[in-house]
């Protein structure tokens, strides 16, 4: 049986969709200037619809709430006419209630992952001394580095200007570890690129390129972020011991193009 069609109000501001939402963290701290409005927020709930262009210039579409309340707010008279209107080429929901997005829209393959963020930077840890910046000039041999040792990354090297890079590097030089801080959505960094050669795991120095650009983003910033696959446990656990929480467990899916 189709859900009930119930009221959506236009959100025309991102402080409305703040507020609509909640107050959720991954809005106030992962929405800025790439936010199209108007968003649309489902009436007397928390659920909310916004789109977004993201920072690799892709535009996605991103909903919250309930199985239930994205149900009514997907069959909703007014959004086949917002999301056609901003043509996505991902859709982004919480895991738990995106049968509703599937039931409803063309929507295939993607991931599922989990938003995390704090404002809380961890004691410095001793292998920090070892992290350094790098430049681009440093490129090729980085792209190759993660090649190896972390193949499925979304983390392209000095992609966008941007970016900060840092490294960590054993006696004769050569990288060891890695580790990227840029703008996400909004001014607030995203960690990304974060990886150590697999003949050095276990020494602690995923950790120390995570507090160092984590410390480094909070200074600046007053928050950092970052995402994790879902079947990557061990660097969640890892991210919660440097005082990371999961803001949001998401499913992305990419819009199947009519041909």
């Amino acid at each position: 049986m189709s859900p009930t069609p119930v009221d959506v109000e236009r959100l025309s501001s991102r402080e409305a969709l703040v507020v609509a939402s909640g107050g959720h963290p991954v809005i106030r701290y992962d929405t800025g200037a790439g936010l199209l409005l108007p968003s649309l927020g489902l009436t007397g709930t928390s659920a909310v619809a916004w789109a977004q262009t993201w920072p690799d210039e892709r535009r996605g579409v991103q909903l919250l709430g309930s199985h239930d309340e994205l149900a009514a707010l997907l069959a909703s008279p007014s959004f086949p006419e917002w999301f056609t209107e901003h043509d996505p080429v991902h859709v982004t929901a919480p895991r738990d209630s995106y049968a509703a997005v599937d039931g409803v829209l063309p929507v295939r393959g993607g991931n599922t992952w989990d938003w995390m963020w704090t404002v809380t930077p961890s004691a410095t840890l001793p292998a920090e001394a070892r992290v350094e910046r790098i430049l681009d000039d440093e490129r090729d041999a980085l792209v190759e580095f993660l090649r190896l040792h972390n193949p499925t990354t979304h983390a392209t090297p000095f992609a966008r200007p941007t970016q900060q890079w840092v490294v960590v590097r054993d006696d004769s030089g050569l990288l060891i570890g890695s580790g990227c801080s840029e703008p996400g959505n909004a001014r607030i960094p995203l960690l990304g690129g974060i990886t150590v050669d697999t003949a050095h795991r276990g020494r602690g120095l995923g950790a120390a390129i995570t507090a160092y650009l984590t410390r480094e983003a909070i200074e600046r910033t007053g928050a950092s972020s970052l995402g994790v696959f879902e079947d990557n446990p061990l660097a969640r656990r890892l991210y919660e011991r440097l005082g990371y929480r999961v803001g949001l467990s998401a499913r992305t899916r990419f819009v199947m193009r009519r041909r």
